[in-house]
């Protein structure tokens, strides 16, 4: 009997012996595996986290309109002049944004803008379309006859200045209301500037004729 029972614990050691050897073989293999799955959940959990973190930025953000090329007091805003770039803030942006595109084409800065500059609403201003019994006519002033800083947008009071048969010279005020459509830089040599403004017919048919015509700047 008791032989009997040595022999059987000699085949359970046996066997235990043989599963601890599998199980540890096991846990040898594993041991080998385990850092390289690791290190593989590790680079996609990055690439998810990176990818959510890049979605969150976007929505976040806004996208609005920037300056492309420096922009002169009164110069006019075209297509050209706008490029669209994606700002991230957690906090509400005062800036136009992209879809605000078509109704700034065509309003005109109301200060020297650099390039690269995000737009607010306060750097332009509006420009009415020329209304009934409106034109646009061309003059050439000197630097004598027209302020230094005068500037597409600018109200302006017309001064008609001609000569006498004595010698002297006679100033008139031509009626109504003229804004500067569009001014050019000054001349290198004469320091001449070529000047649209925005009348009134009326006004437009009295400043024919005369031998000077100057611009006075009007601050409303």
């Amino acid at each position: 009997m008791s032989q009997g029972i040595i022999q059987r614990g000699g085949v359970y050691r046996q066997r235990i012996a043989t599963l601890g050897a599998s199980v540890t073989g096991g846990m040898k293999r594993q041991g080998i595996r385990i850092p390289e799955f690791a290190v593989g959940l590790l680079i996609v959990a990055s690439c998810v986290g990176g990818a959510l973190m890049w979605q969150n930025s976007q929505d976040s953000g806004v996208s609005v309109l920037i300056t492309s090329r420096f922009l002169t007091r009164g110069a006019q805003v075209r297509a050209g002049d706008l490029v669209t770039a994606h700002i991230s803030s957690d906090t509400e942006i005062a800036l136009l944004p992209s879809s605000a595109a078509s109704q700034v084409i065509g309003m005109r800065a109301s200060f020297d803008i650099p390039a690269g500059t995000p737009l607010n609403a306060s750097q332009l201003i509006s420009v009415a379309p020329l209304g009934k019994g409106e034109g646009l006519a061309g003059i050439t002033v000197t630097s004598g006859q027209a302020p230094a800083n005068l500037s597409a947008g600018d109200d302006v009071q017309l001064i008609a200045v001609d000569g006498q048969s004595d010698g002297s010279k006679l100033a008139s005020t031509i009626t109504g209301s003229v804004q500067v459509w569009e001014i050019s830089e000054p001349d290198a040599m004469s320091g001449d500037r070529s000047v649209t403004l925005r009348v009134g017919l009326i006004s437009a048919s009295q400043m024919i004729g005369h031998d000077e015509l100057h611009l006075i700047k009007v601050v409303n």
